[in-house]
């Protein structure tokens, strides 16, 4: 592991480099030479040239991607765009957890010469002028590397500016000294709320998929962590879905249906009935996701339709504190959420 991280180190900046669109008659033929021995099937697309470097826009196995060589033919590296959902369920929760206020500009998927294979997300701060942070996963979801600033740093700075009334509080008890001011309260469980306005492109496509006169209630669009947006509408029989986009392809991903409690899936419930033994908690929701039919994972196969759960426990006081979870299509457990898919997610 800690040789793929030093080749990243060397060849991922690259990424940032000018390109240049060339013929494939002026690409060496050492690289030509040097493409052959990696991929057995490939498809070139497009040929850029970078300063002491090729790289080739191609198809491999039916999947895009793009493969990186030296000036003199030698191989370094090939990455391949990857949904969030398609990446270690861990990676996502490591973001969620240190890193409100971000978003996922990217990830994808690495092969290195060496043959070490790993994740890379991009995160940007939300707003005008912030600069993209790298963060680097082994094949397990696990950080290996990251130029994002200090996770506490990200975290205290988000709790100062969504509670400047707490952070004010805090601040004349310790001039004061007074022992029977509260503490400021912990960051509430619910990301902060920002309008969202869905491109024309997605509009109209939700528009001719879900006419006005098939809904009583929607859609509530809503920006979720990473490339995605979510509509909350209902139909005119009174079953509530969401139906989940990529802002960068403008196209439906997946549509989830809310299940009513009686339709709650029976192997779900018996592993959290063996989870939660001995304590109180509630289903919050459950969800049944099924993927578009034009939609293809990081495999280029359609994935199988999952389930995600939300369940409740009281807290201290009258909090409450949330577990989300995600089960396959057979209802077995796969992984863990860290925080709200968006600030609809829990009402």
């Amino acid at each position: 592991m800690k040789r793929f991280v030093l080749v990243a180190l060397m060849c991922l900046p690259l990424l940032a480099t000018a390109q240049t669109k060339v013929k494939e008659t002026d690409v060496p033929k050492s690289v030509l030479l040097s493409l052959e021995k990696v991929h057995d099937s490939y498809k070139v697309k497009t040929w850029y040239q970078a300063p002491g470097q090729y790289i080739a826009d191609l198809v491999v196995d039916g999947q895009n991607g793009r493969c990186y060589f030296t000036a003199n033919g030698d191989y370094q590296y090939t990455s391949f765009p990857v949904a969030l959902e398609e990446c270690p369920t861990m990676m996502n929760t490591y973001f969620v957890n240190n890193y409100p206020g971000y978003r996922i500009k990217s990830t994808e998927y690495i092969e290195e010469m060496s043959g070490d294979n790993y994740y890379r997300m991009i995160i940007i701060k939300k707003g005008l002028g912030s600069a993209d942070c790298e963060m680097i996963f082994d094949t397990r979801g696990k950080l290996q590397r990251s130029t994002a600033p200090d996770p506490d740093v990200v975290k205290k700075d988000y709790y100062t500016h969504s509670n400047p009334e707490d952070v004010s509080k805090d601040e004349e008890t310790s001039k004061t000294k007074k022992s029977n001011k509260k503490r400021p309260k912990p960051v509430e469980d619910v990301p902060e709320i920002e309008a969202f306005e869905p491109s024309q492109a997605i509009a109209a496509n939700f528009a001719k998929r879900y006419p006005a006169t098939r809904l009583s209630a929607g859609p509530d669009w809503y920006e979720r962590t990473g490339d995605e947006c979510v509509a909350y509408y209902a139909n005119n029989q009174k079953n509530k879905f969401e139906a989940v986009y990529s802002m960068s392809d403008e196209k439906l991903i997946k549509t989830g249906k809310v299940l009513a409690k009686e339709r709650y899936t029976s192997a779900i419930l018996k592993y959290l009935n063996e989870k939660f033994k001995g304590e109180k908690y509630r289903v919050e929701k459950m969800v049944v996701y099924e993927f578009d039919a034009k939609y293809r994972g990081a495999d280029g196969k359609k994935p199988k339709p999952y389930t995600y759960v939300v369940v409740s426990q009281k807290g201290s006081g009258h909090t409450l504190k949330y577990t989300r979870m995600e089960f396959d299509n057979t209802g077995k457990f796969t992984g863990l959420l860290a925080q709200p898919l968006d600030p609809r997610d829990v009402q």
